[in-house]
């Protein structure tokens, strides 16, 4: 954490992986924090307004790329975590190992897509839903 404390915020980890189920070298589903379209059964609830800071790290095996695409808002991004500069995007990619800090305030309600940008990576189970109440 910074020496400043960051503003408090509802937080999360994300962790971003794959699974070779088969040993080809190549993985055969995609998850965030272990499980496949998990959070498109059971979105993950954040008020409306409220900060969300998300801990995201990519620690996909075998995909040297992995990436994380919001709908319908924008997002700042801190890459590692550290230092000042924040970009503000809807999309960000990270490399195998690589972490960062996402920042969102949902200025509406409804249901807000998140995945990878990769589209066989969300077809095999890299993709979930933010559902935003009042």
């Amino acid at each position: 954490d910074p020496k400043e404390p960051r503003p408090p915020a509802q937080e999360l980890v994300l962790v971003m992986n794959g699974f070779d189920t088969d040993a080809d070298g190549e993985n055969n589903f995609y998850t965030v924090n272990g499980r496949s379209f998990y959070y498109a059964r059971y979105p993950i609830r954040v008020k409306r307004s409220e900060l969300v800071r998300i801990y995201l790290a990519n620690l996909t095996e075998f995909d040297l790329i992995n990436s994380f695409h919001l709908h319908a808002d924008f997002f700042r991004y801190q890459p590692t975590g550290t230092g000042d500069y924040w970009e503000y995007t809807d999309t960000i990619m990270q490399c195998q190992g690589q972490r960062g800090v996402l920042e969102i305030q949902f200025a509406n309600t409804g249901r807000f897509m998140f995945h990878a940008h990769q589209s066989e990576f969300t077809e095999l189970g890299w993709m979930g839903f933010f559902e935003v109440v009042e």
